[in-house]
């Protein structure tokens, strides 16, 4: 009851803090405002997924930018001498601490519920007033493929194993690798695995390919849909820049319909295709075959390359829950984020003055934030074979590397858990990356932050004695 004590007078402090108000003036400016400014690509799905993405991102920084400024009630207490009367209450230390973080945690918890609520009302204000690029698709694109929550799944590869081993022996018959100097088999069958697999990915003119997706597990109904996700990878295509090719869905061994659909699309873009999700197999598969001919008759034949590269991806996505629960369980994401630096917040307050604390906490922040970027910044700037003492500049750029690698065992990486863009995308927040939030920023790294704020506020001398 202390710690909610102290947690109420938290409460109270920050809802009567101008800078407070500042801050949530200028959240519902974005989150109210940015229906009327954002088109996005003029269609109806691109304003709603701008506006969503624009509208979490700035949201969630704004928020994170409140919560440093609401530790400033733990250093006006202690400037202004407040907390000379509440350390004379039989009040445990750590209790004050927990109680001020408790505060902070839920005025952001109020703060980004209200948020998701706007900008759920929002989303459903842009979709009945901003006009569809196109009748018949806009607005089947935003129901289907932004307003869900859809898992994805690559295809199959095929194993080349066997492939590569069949021509590592032929290698081996014939002395290829006899001059070889320092030759490695693993290396070798890993390089002939992978020339199997780029060979593959590359569909020559009237050639085909098969994909085949496993744990398929839609609903297969022939009023559901499921939806097929490549990008157009093409040479030798037309001068209109679009490539014409055949998809065919089914497995007629399995007793699934088979539907044929051509497609007209941009080159080196993300195409997606919907398909009946009868098309799936009882067993959870979906075979997915791709021609690289051109099914409209009296067009011109172009000896189009088609190919499929890794790094792209072909998908199948299908939903698996809805719109609501998706933006739930992405609150919940950007919450845990808040709860540890509201904790790095209340550290640094202890430590330093405010103004220190709060430069330490941003800093903290933008770490967080920009964790990856600043990794294969640092080294991009090594020289791959040089060693420490190479240069100065390398024993600079190195010593700063093993400084920042020695940080990430308490600033997390924020980037890992921003679901922003799968969200957007209508992307399942899968229920496992929560629980990884909470596991890692709140029950681990928050705490230990917690806990060393405890140890210092325990041993700082805070109170008065007057006789």
């Amino acid at each position: 009851m202390k710690t909610w004590a102290v947690a109420r007078q938290m409460i109270a402090e920050g809802i009567r803090m101008k800078i407070a108000l500042v801050f949530i003036f200028l959240i519902g400016m974005v989150v109210l405002g940015l229906p009327f400014s954002i088109s996005g690509d003029s269609s109806l799905t691109g304003a709603v997924q701008s506006f969503m993405s624009y509208g979490l991102t700035t949201a969630g920084f704004l928020l994170g930018m409140l919560t440093i400024f609401l530790s400033r009630s733990v250093s006006d207490e202690m400037v202004h001498r407040q907390i000379f009367l509440v350390m004379t209450k039989p009040l445990p230390r750590w209790q004050y601490v927990v109680g001020k973080w408790l505060g902070i945690t839920l005025l952001n918890a109020a703060f980004l519920a209200s948020v998701g609520l706007t900008i759920y009302a929002m989303i459903f204000y842009i979709r009945y007033t901003h006009p569809p690029a196109d009748d018949r698709f806009d607005e089947a694109e935003l129901k289907n493929e932004v307003l869900v929550a859809r898992h994805a799944l690559p295809f199959k590869l095929p194993d080349f194993s066997q492939s590569a081993e069949q021509e590592f022996q032929r290698n081996i018959e014939e002395g290829v690798y006899q001059d070889v100097p320092n030759f490695d088999p693993a290396k070798e069958k890993d390089r002939l695995m992978q020339k199997y697999n780029a060979r593959w990915r590359v569909v020559g003119p009237g050639d085909f390919r098969i994909f085949e997706f496993e744990n398929v597990l839609c609903n297969r109904s022939k009023d559901n849909t499921v939806q097929l996700r490549y990008k157009a990878q093409v040479s030798g295509y037309a001068p209109d820049e679009i490539f014409r090719a055949l998809w065919r869905f089914g497995d007629p061994y399995k007793g699934t319909p088979v539907y044929e659909i051509p497609v007209r699309h941009m080159v080196d873009r993300f195409h997606t295709i919907r398909v009946p999700a009868d098309a799936a197999a009882e067993d959870n598969t979906l075979m997915a075959y791709f021609y690289n001919i051109n099914p409209y008759p009296g067009e011109p034949q172009y000896l189009n390359v088609q190919e499929f590269r890794a790094s792209d991806g072909v998908e199948v996505l299908f939903v698996v829950g809805t719109f609501e629960w998706n933006l739930f369980r992405t609150l919940v994401l950007m919450m845990c984020k808040l709860m540890f630096l509201a904790a790095v917040s209340v550290l640094m307050v202890i430590v330093f003055s405010f103004p220190v604390a709060c430069l330490c906490s941003f800093t903290v922040y933008v770490l967080a934030g920009a964790r990856q970027f600043l990794a294969e910044a640092l080294d991009m700037s090594s020289d791959d074979f040089a060693t420490m003492f190479s240069s100065v500049k390398e024993f600079f750029v190195q010593s700063l590397i093993h400084i920042y690698d020695m940080l990430h065992w308490v600033i997390p990486d924020f980037a890992r858990f921003d679901p922003v863009e799968s969200f957007v995308s209508g992307r399942n927040v899968g229920l496992v990356w929560v629980l990884q939030a909470v596991s890692e920023l709140v029950l681990i790294k928050a705490v230990i932050v917690l806990g060393i704020a405890i140890l210092l506020f325990h041993r700082r001398e805070v109170a008065e004695l007057s006789f």
